[in-house]
């Protein structure tokens, strides 16, 4: 969901933007953190493989990958985890 140019976090009822416009979803910080460490670092690993070729070039790999970072930590806000 933009609003007057930014992106805002993918979460429910959170506040938080952000100006960049490279990606079409983005986590904001303090929902980032409540991902387990281990999803951070594989997606972390991932993408250093994906920055030089883009995501789109793993196609359903790297949207598995973010989906399930995104339900975590729609799930950890909603106080389900």
């Amino acid at each position: 969901m933009t609003t007057l140019g930014r992106l805002a976090c993918v979460v429910p009822f959170c506040r938080r933007t952000t100006t960049r416009a490279d990606f079409d979803e983005w986590i904001c910080g303090d929902h980032w953190h409540l991902i387990d460490k281990v999803r951070r670092q594989v997606y972390g690993r991932h993408l250093l493989r994906w920055r030089p070729y883009g995501a789109a070039a793993y196609g359903p790999a790297a949207a598995r990958i973010w989906r399930g970072l995104v339900a975590q930590a729609v799930e950890c806000a909603a106080g389900i985890r």
